[in-house]
């Protein structure tokens, strides 16, 4: 229901004043030409519009006995509890931060190890391959070799040990070929 400020002042009371906003009761105090601070909070301008109206008799005397007023010197122990309390908070947000950054930095890390890992093993793998392909082309050179080895053994001779030439001379494959030494035919024996 919207606030109608004739209605308030043709009978005013405390239950409807506690039930109005803080425009609601500036435009009271206003009406009534109540001086106040624009910065003043809701309560402290409820006070001023209550005494106003006990000093011009439209309330009685007991209203400001039983009207539930924050005091005016409390203000600052509330406003200090408020600054506690936002530090309080503050302080709470920046170690969230640090917690989130330091996750976040951990995460990095852990990236990169990971990534650092996966290049060593790509290196391995590619050592190993090209260690592989090293042994099969040194594997290929020697059957080539040996096959080359086979071709010039079989051109010189069927045997291929008799094609190489090792430049040894081995007497025991060539003592058959010496005449037995006979006394009496020096002569056919040199």
């Amino acid at each position: 229901m919207p606030f109608n400020l004739d209605k308030f002042v043709a009978s005013p009371s405390v239950e409807e004043l506690d039930s109005l906003k803080k425009s609601e009761i500036v435009k009271v105090a206003k009406h009534y030409g109540i001086e106040f601070q624009p910065l003043m909070r809701k309560d402290e301008i409820k006070r001023y519009v209550l005494e106003y109206l006990v000093d011009e008799s439209i309330l009685p005397s007991t209203v400001l006995e039983t009207a539930i007023t924050v005091p005016t010197d409390n203000t600052f122990e509330l406003k200090r509890l408020e600054i506690e309390m936002n530090k309080e908070i503050r302080l709470k947000e920046i170690e969230r931060e640090r917690e989130r950054e330091e996750r976040e930095r951990k995460e990095r890390e852990m990236q990169k190890q990971k990534e650092k890992e996966e290049r060593e093993m790509q290196m391995q793998k590619e050592k190993e391959e090209r260690e592989m392909q090293m042994q099969r082309e040194k594997e290929a050179r020697e059957h080539e070799f040996r096959m080359k080895q086979l071709e010039l053994g079989v051109i010189k001779g069927s045997d291929p040990k008799v094609g190489l030439d090792t430049g040894v001379f081995d007497i025991s494959k060539h003592v058959k070929f010496v005449p037995k030494f006979q006394e009496d035919n020096v002569e056919k024996f040199l």
